[in-house]
């Protein structure tokens, strides 16, 4: 799931849900054009894709989103039973864009690897030793780990990373 904001001439959020086969393939689900990206509009949606389900307890088991706080917290009312994941290509573009405002460019690619390293931490072990290389690779970037770690790692890890 996820929204387009006013790439239309209406100026209007498109609110996209799609499926995925068990080939890994797309499927477009549904389509809403939203007043705006609050919690009560992601829910009325939400709502009508729930009415859709031929048996109510059909609901889906994950949720692939960005960090769209509004959405995440309508997916939390509407599907309390379904996972929520955080799309990590939309997490490594923002990670991404933040090193390269704080990071001298000869370190931005070690960094990089470093990042990839704790977001694909087979374990607990191995994840708080690659976010302790991050941390070391950063002590002189403190506005990057410190976005790091409160835009991600702190309150959403559980929904990105490991395998």
């Amino acid at each position: 799931m996820d929204s387009t904001y006013k790439t239309n001439k209406y100026r209007q959020p498109l609110f996209e849900i799609v499926g995925m086969t068990s080939t890994e393939l797309t499927f477009a689900v549904g389509f809403a054009y939203m007043e705006s990206e609050q919690t009560e509009n992601f829910c009325w949606v939400l709502e009508k894709l729930k009415e859709l389900f031929v048996k109510k307890d059909m609901c889906p088991q994950v949720i692939l989103t960005d960090r769209d706080l509004a959405l995440m917290k309508a997916i939390e009312v509407v599907f309390p039973n379904s996972i929520n994941l955080l799309c990590r290509f939309h997490i490594n573009k923002n990670v991404g864009a933040k090193c390269k405002q704080h990071v001298v460019n000869d370190l931005q690619k070690t960094i990089d690897t470093l990042w990839m390293e704790v977001v694909w931490a087979s374990d607990e072990v191995e994840y708080v030793q690659r976010l302790h290389q991050l941390e070391q690779a950063c002590v002189d970037y403190s506005g990057f780990i410190n976005y790091v770690k409160d835009t991600w790692l702190t309150p959403h890890r559980h929904r990105f990373v490991g395998p």
